[in-house]
């Protein structure tokens, strides 16, 4: 095993460090005040609590998702599966507006998207809202749920994409 390498926090060191972090990946996604869908890849999602049912979202500010999840006041947060990897590099490096040009989308009664094959995907209304540093955090309650019996999950380490039996 090799030695931890100290140094002052700086950004590099923050994001290196952060690298070592493996993360499940999601697709967090909303709608926007024209209609159009907004999605962005995310590791900076949390579970906050089970009462209320709530999750905890980090959007960088210069995000295309963020006004759209200020507008519609509310948020999917779709959890990718090993079987994603491909999809989820496609859709993180495609332009803006073709990322959901493609059938792999529904939405739910209130128009917020949902990617048809995530390995569950939950609906949140924006519960609070406030800005930190690059990033506006953002509390949302739960208000539905769907889940596959499957769970191989995609997770991101080491800035790469991978399924956990990878990493045996």
């Amino acid at each position: 095993m090799g030695a931890l390498e100290t140094m002052q926090p700086d950004v590099e060191g923050f994001r290196q460090s952060l690298r070592r972090f493996a993360s499940g990946v999601t697709v967090v996604a909303s709608r926007a005040e024209d209609g159009t869908p907004r999605g962005i890849v995310m590791t900076a999602v949390m579970s906050l609590s089970f009462d209320p049912p709530s999750m905890l979202i980090a959007i960088n500010r210069t995000a295309s998702l963020l006004p759209a999840v200020e507008h519609s006041g509310r948020f999917s947060i779709n959890v990718l599966g090993s079987d994603s990897k491909d999809w989820c590099h496609a859709f993180a490096n495609s332009d803006v507006a073709e990322r959901f040009a493609a059938s792999d989308w529904a939405t739910d009664e209130n128009g917020v998207p949902l990617l048809r094959d995530a390995l569950s995907s939950m609906v949140c209304d924006v519960d609070q809202a406030e800005a930190f540093g690059s990033h506006m955090v953002i509390r949302g309650l739960v208000r539905s749920t769907g889940y596959r019996q499957d769970a191989d999950g995609l997770i991101y380490l080491d800035g790469r994409y991978a399924r956990p039996c990878d990493f045996d």
